[in-house]
């Protein structure tokens, strides 16, 4: 129990959420109507006992933020529902990684469902693809304001307070790794005359069968929802601002680069009849960050020595403790009604540290260097700045170095050849365009790249070729081959 006991401690004195009264414009006859403005939370995707991946930190002292960090992503998420004196908590599917759940992840839930019940704040869950119902049942028993949807038949949920209906919730669970049935077709109308909210977990891809199929257009033309509540992307997003209101809202913790930047929830406050106010509080402990640099760039233009290049990456990632984070979002919709004015409300916003990925680009002077054995340069950056940034907080881990520079004569060199320059542009546009040049070039690359559109059917022992990748790949193979046309023209003119 030493897990809830911490966990009281650091959400504070005890506080009960009230409804607050809020009288309308509006009158019929001589009577005034009054309805409640209350605050939830829109969660999802807290993948419950995943690990993130720090290349290189196993065996150092932050292998233990590679363990706990979803864990410290959850504890905030329930912090922030209690610290906005939040109604209820949602969290749309994928509430744990695996099927077959960690006894740790399933204590670490209904002890923080514990904790929120003493404050009078439900959680409400539906099972998405990583966690899919079928016989599974909770480890530890959930305290009575946990309810978990069924995957059976959608079902309604009716929030009440004071003898007042507050909401109405609709979801449905998966009972599989993959649903093609749309969900959203079959939820019922709510009974009473409230704010209902919709929990679905899908792709948003009519085409894709596996995931809940939908499109934007048949969740906006559904009458009795203002609010859908999404599951699955891992990044937050408002599709639709007005009613129904449509969001995803990411993953509390991202785990790798593909889940880059801050991860959190959605705060939302609804008045009766429609949206108060949104405001995207971050959870993430640890934030992954893409870092571009420019080897042509004033600061670097005449540098031609790795010591050179390593001061400067050693002030950017200086530098980047200080900066702000920008919360993906928080401009769609005003945030003062969700801002409680407590010091918590900052506090969410500092990481314990960032886990960052250098993007070298450009042309110059130090691409003579650069342009050699990259994988021994990588390695040997990795390993200066690991060493030069130890023991700084918030701390900033080198994951990897990407290089994608090119020589400064490049230009030079493509003007006094147009014909190659038009073919490298032809080339690169068929890769682009044309399926069966496409395949070749995978084939050719090996098999160790892979093409899966489906994020989650990614195979770990494979590279994604996303457009980004492969957009750089072929840059990289023309750079080589003018840098080689260059090295010629040198030859003959000695």
């Amino acid at each position: 129990m030493l897990q809830l006991h911490m966990l009281h401690l650091m959400m504070g004195p005890l506080r009960v959420p009230i409804g607050r009264k809020f009288r309308l414009g509006g009158k019929q006859g001589n009577e005034v109507f009054e309805m409640s403005r209350f605050r939830f939370i829109h969660a999802a995707d807290v993948h419950l006992g995943s690990m993130l991946h720090m290349e290189g930190a196993q065996d150092t002292a932050l292998a233990s933020w590679c363990r706990e960090a979803t864990y410290t992503a959850f504890h905030r998420l329930c912090r922030i529902a209690v610290d906005s004196d939040a109604r209820f908590l949602l969290i749309s599917g994928d509430l744990y990684d695996r099927e077959s759940r960690s006894v740790r992840a399933s204590r670490v839930f209904a002890d923080a469902c514990g904790m929120l019940n003493s404050r009078g704040i439900g959680v409400y869950v539906i099972a998405g693809n990583h966690d899919p119902l079928r016989e599974y049942h909770e480890m530890f028993a959930l305290p009575p304001n946990v309810h978990i949807f069924q995957a059976g038949e959608p079902e309604a949920c009716y929030v009440r307070e004071n003898g007042e209906t507050l909401a109405a919730i609709v979801g449905q669970s998966y009972r599989n790794k993959w649903e093609s049935v749309p969900m959203h077709r079959r939820f019922p109308a709510p009974e009473e005359d409230c704010f209902t909210i919709a929990m679905l977990h899908t792709q948003m891809e009519a085409g894709d069968r596996k995931y809940v199929p939908c499109t934007l257009g048949e969740l906006a033309e559904n009458p009795f929802v203002d609010y859908f509540a999404l599951g699955h992307i891992h990044q937050p997003s408002v599709l639709k601002e007005d009613k129904p209101v449509i969001a995803w809202s990411g993953i509390p913790q991202g785990r790798d680069f593909g889940e880059e930047g801050p991860g959190g929830c959605w705060l939302v406050e609804a008045d009766g009849t429609g949206i108060a106010g949104m405001q995207y509080r971050m959870t993430s402990p640890v934030i992954y960050r893409r870092v571009s640099v420019d080897i042509g760039g004033e600061k670097l233009w005449d540098a031609e020595t790795l010591s050179q290049l390593e001061e400067y990456l050693v002030d950017c990632a200086l530098n980047i403790r200080n900066d702000p984070v920008s919360l993906p979002g928080s401009h769609r919709f005003p945030p003062a009604s969700c801002q409680t004015g407590k010091e918590e409300d900052k506090a969410g916003n500092n990481p314990e540290g960032y886990v960052i990925r250098w993007i070298l680009t450009g042309r110059g002077k130090l691409h003579r260097i650069l342009g050699g054995d990259r994988q021994e340069i990588g390695q040997e950056l990795c390993e200066t700045l690991r060493d030069r940034l130890s023991g700084i907080e918030p701390f900033v881990w080198t994951d990897s170095v990407e290089f994608r520079t090119g020589s400064p004569v490049t230009e030079e060199v493509l003007n006094r050849h147009e014909v190659l320059r038009d073919l490298l542009k032809q080339s690169f546009r068929s890769v682009k365009t044309e399926k069966e040049a496409r395949e070749r070039l995978v084939h050719e690359l090996g098999q160790m790249w892979t093409e899966s559109p489906d994020p989650e059917e990614q195979d770990d022992r494979k590279l994604s070729l996303d457009e980004e990748t492969l957009q750089a790949i072929l840059e990289d193979a023309g750079q080589q081959l003018i840098e080689s046309l260059t090295a010629e023209e040198g030859q003959e003119c000695t």
